[in-house]
């Protein structure tokens, strides 16, 4: 899964822009529209830089921008802008909106906590508004702490009167999604997605919001195994925003899964030409590694180090997935305990539960990571790479048993699951099997020997 786990953290509805507003004589493209949009802002502040209303449009301009580009400086920005706005405006009910951006960007800095006060700031402003709850909620799911994010899920709800109302119906599908995902509940998951894009399109929401859905349905449909689903949707997300980062490293990871080696790497080229995020370099030098390509595989993984020490900002949003990627590779392996433990500072959620389990498997602490993968799998969560680890901990730990059943199932979740996993799944159940035929055989012996 190239990246469910590292954008299920931005399972967020991001505030909408109406293009309507923005309306040219030749329509623009989604890129050239966001630009157009913070240009328009900045005028707007500078003509009166103490009205509140226009830093937060400029704030959801650079947030729209960051979610096109995955350029997280924009996020910054966007922080900085709502900072500003909330200096002229903070304590009535029109600063709501404010806090509520605020909680979605700190949610993409990983700022949890934060961005948990925002939006419950948001809330006791102007509790009638309900934009704010599913942002609560996305901060408490990403803490790990999934009985409050479904209290707060649970109040993003149409009226009772039966009145159509297409935002609050895009807001609970879209934000709802994610917990259903994490319980095991992959159709209701797949039901909110779909539903989330007919609700988007009739509200004719910015392209990228659109093609984000159909990016997260596709990366779903790879996770359970249906390449030509996932193929459709990723194609879908490409129609709607043509040279999606996320999309085209989605194709890619397709591409690989499907043995089209030298299209896989094509993808990644793409998409790492937008935006290199360490996810998309490493899972490009996997794809040089099955190739026999080498030297190109060590390129990718040295830029993947060298970008996770760029700066402070990387840090925080990376640890997680620098974990992933140092035990993965067995690169740095004490390093990747301590991120992986440094994330888990801060969230408790079944994924870092998960990263923690494999970096201390990597770090020879086989009955810690015992504990934590299961901590991992308390939700019952369909994850074929957690299933991986859990079958190698437990091979780790001498339980042949356990470790054939996990690893069976990672196989019975997505056969392809991963370019160089799935492969060593299979070897290993190979490798226990053939280990349990010797055992049995030796037993069998010294019983015979016995009786005569």
């Amino acid at each position: 899964m190239i990246q469910t786990r590292a954008f299920l953290k931005a399972l967020v509805v991001f505030l909408a822009i109406s293009s309507a507003a923005f309306a040219q004589e030749k329509p623009l493209s989604a890129d050239k529209a966001s630009d157009a949009r913070i240009r328009f802002w900045q005028m707007q502040v500078a003509r009166d830089i103490e009205y509140w209303g226009s830093y937060n449009e400029l704030a959801a301009a650079y947030a729209q921008k960051a979610r096109e580009t995955g350029d997280i400086s924009y996020f910054q920005l966007a922080e900085g802008s709502l900072e500003q706005s909330l200096k002229f405006e903070s304590t009535h009910k029109e600063a709501a909106p404010a806090f509520a951006q605020l909680a979605t960007v700190h949610l993409s800095e990983h700022k949890f906590r934060e961005a948990g006060e925002d939006a419950e700031k948001a809330i006791k402003l102007l509790p009638t508004d309900l934009a704010a709850y599913p942002y609560a909620g996305d901060a408490q799911l990403e803490q790990g702490n999934y009985e409050a994010a479904q209290k707060f899920y649970d109040y993003v709800k149409p009226p009772e009167d039966g009145t159509q109302h297409p935002g609050i119906e895009f807001l609970a599908a879209s934000h709802g999604a994610g917990l259903h995902w994490i319980k095991g509940d992959t159709s209701k998951a797949f039901d909110d997605l779909e539903r989330a894009i007919v609700l988007g399109q009739e509200m004719h929401m910015p392209a990228e919001n659109l093609a984000w859905t159909e990016f997260m349905l596709g990366e779903q449909s790879f996770q359970l195994g249906d390449l030509a689903k996932a193929e459709e949707r990723e194609t879908n997300s490409l129609r709607d925003f043509p040279k999606y980062h996320r999309a085209l490293a989605a194709m890619g990871q397709i591409r690989a899964a499907q043995g089209r080696f030298p299209e896989a790497i094509d993808f990644y080229k793409q998409a790492i030409a937008i935006i290199p995020l360490p996810l998309y370099l490493a899972a490009l030098g996997d794809v040089y590694t099955v190739s026999g390509d080498k030297t190109n595989a060590e390129k990718q993984y040295a830029t993947v180090e060298f970008i996770g020490r760029l700066n402070e900002i990387n840090q925080q949003v990376y640890n997680r997935e620098l974990a992933l990627f140092y035990a993965d590779h067995d690169r740095q392996l004490p390093e990747a305990l301590k991120l992986a433990r440094k994330e888990f500072d801060v969230r408790h959620d079944v994924y870092t539960s998960d990263a923690l389990a494999w970096a201390l498997l990597k770090n020879g602490q086989t009955q810690d990571a015992k504990q934590e993968i299961e901590r991992a799998m308390r939700m019952g969560t369909k994850d074929a790479i957690m299933e991986y680890h859990a079958g190698m901990i437990y091979a780790a730990a001498g339980d042949k048993a356990k470790a054939s059943e996990h690893l069976e199932r990672a196989l019975a979740i997505s056969p392809r699951f991963h370019v160089l996993f799935a492969p060593q799944a299979q070897k290993t159940i190979a490798a226990l099997k053939a280990e349990s035929q010797t055992t049995a055989g030796m037993d069998a012996g010294r019983d015979h020997a016995k009786q005569n």
